[in-house]
């Protein structure tokens, strides 16, 4: 079954037309009828959508089934999922459904190759070969098993294994600790890992490789969000953690004792991406300033004219959505020297990462200390002036207090039931970058609520992670950008 197969049976079960369903995502009639009965792959943001209104998981619509969380779950022979990973495997999962699995039962066929492809994560692999020859290097020392064979090994070693001969076929059962879709405490992430993954991969630009981009990288390298990665820079001051996947990475040669450095990398990244043969940029160890230099460069940088802001996405609980959130990184405030148009690029641009995430209608709140714009509050009035503007297809509204955006038992309590989006917000504004910053601590830290961060501004993802980003957020950064960047290529 292909995922319009799978649209078409949990539509007909949840008594919706076609039409119905594509109303209800902003689409024609004709674009479900390409997916459902042509074989049409729908973009992740629509995939997003769909499974938001017909109430499942976007593992359903790519599968075929929900995840099951606990208890026993039955594969059966004609119902294991494929998994296009390498070009010398072939993978089929046996139990995909299961979620929260700590265990990769797998089928591999392992195919004779010219050059080995290694793998390092932490945890624990089995191979058990079922036909043929297999041999398998380990920490760099060789194995040869047979038909019957089996081999267990501590899977933080560097290890690649290959046919002797044409092709060898094993069970495999990978325990990987490390697994992020695994460690995602929240159901709306979890369906961002989904569909980041669904994608098949898609190509990463590090500008001067440093740890934490590195790390970064690996992860989602481990996860098939990224199929390649450009590593821009002085290849003897890469770090050690770049080896884990050199059959993933390519060095970009640029020599530190050169003039300009810094420039020279940033420009060659920015080339990348203009060139397409990168999909997202990011940050390793250069300087601000000269990264961003390069990106907004008139004549030869990826700028789209909009003022470049950071957008970071959470799912609260108790809120059966996404939350967006900005400006919490970049910019000082939302109106900057009474200029109203860079607030309305902000805005813009928090609008189209929601959209990219499957919000149909995005609606937004300007935050404020309350509803009643008042002279002695500039940024109330600056509010309601955005407020009168016309969005499109989002609503706009300001000022709303925190918990008037948010939150329909407060609405009801103040009687103020007639305020656009109050109560059910998707994107918060905040006017200065000092409250966007606490409540992004408040909410990553206090109420340990996952997060996933974008720059935008430019004609490809930001990326820009932190030392004190915890793995979750920097992998779930990698998340987003990835189906940002496929949904600006639509």
């Amino acid at each position: 079954m292909h995922t319009g197969d799978n649209i078409l049976k949990i539509r007909a079960d949840k008594n919706l037309t076609r039409k119905e369903l594509a109303s209800a995502i902003n689409r024609d009639e004709a674009f479900l009828t390409d997916v459902e009965e042509r074989g049409i792959e729908p973009s992740v943001s629509d995939l997003l959508k769909i499974a938001d209104v017909l109430d499942t998981d976007i593992s359903a619509l790519i599968y075929g089934k929900e995840f099951h969380k606990k208890g026993v779950v039955l594969t059966k022979a004609d119902s294991r999922v494929r998994i296009d990973r390498r070009k010398s495997f072939d993978y089929e999962n046996l139990a995909p459904y299961y979620s929260g699995r700590h265990i990769e039962p797998l089928l591999v066929e392992v195919y004779s190759g010219k050059s080995l492809e290694y793998s390092v994560h932490k945890g624990e692999e089995f191979h058990y070969v079922m036909e043929g020859t297999l041999k398998i290097i380990i920490n760099e020392k060789e194995y040869i098993l047979e038909e019957g064979d089996s081999i267990y090994f501590d899977s933080s070693f560097p290890h690649a294994l290959t046919a002797v001969g044409e092709k060898a076929k094993i069970l495999a059962a990978i325990y990987n600790s490390e697994s992020m879709v695994h460690l995602s405490r929240s159901k709306k992430m979890t369906d961002l890992i989904q569909g980041a993954k669904h994608l098949g991969g898609m190509n990463l630009v590090i500008v001067i490789p440093n740890e934490t981009a590195v790390e970064a990288a690996n992860m989602a390298i481990k996860e098939d969000v990224v199929k390649k990665a450009f590593l821009i820079g002085d290849p003897d001051d890469l770090p050690k953690e770049w080896a884990a996947h050199r059959d993933v990475y390519e060095i970009v040669e640029i020599k530190k004792n050169v003039d300009n450095y810094d420039a020279l990398c940033a420009g060659k990244g920015v080339e990348y991406i203009k060139t397409s043969k990168g999909d997202m940029l990011m940050k390793g160890n250069i300087n601000t300033a000269v990264y961003m230099r390069a990106i907004l460069n008139k004549q030869s940088g990826i700028g789209t004219g909009r003022r470049l802001s950071m957008v970071s996405m959470f799912e609260i609980p108790k809120l059966n959505r996404f939350i967006f959130l900005t400006d919490p990184g970049i910019n000082p405030e939302l109106t900057i020297a009474n200029d109203i148009d860079t607030s309305r690029d902000i805005i813009l641009n928090a609008i189209d990462v929601a959209k990219s995430m499957g919000v149909t209608h995005p609606n937004v709140a300007i935050l404020d200390a309350n509803e009643k714009p008042s002279e002695k509050i500039p940024t109330s009035i600056f509010a309601r002036e955005l407020s009168k503007m016309d969005w499109g297809d989002a609503t706009v509204y300001g000022p709303l207090s925190y918990d008037l955006a948010l939150y329909e038992e407060s609405v009801k309590h103040k009687g103020l039931t007639n305020l656009p989006v109050a109560g059910k917000a998707d994107i918060l504004i905040v006017p200065h970058l000092a409250g966007g910053n606490f409540l992004y601590k408040a909410w990553a830290m206090t109420m340990s609520a996952d997060v996933a961060n974008v720059v935008l501004g430019a004609n490809a993802p930001i990326i820009i992670t932190s030392r004190s980003d915890s793995d979750m957020t920097k992998f779930l950064t990698l998340c987003a950008s990835a189906v940002y960047s496929k949904y600006l290529q639509k």
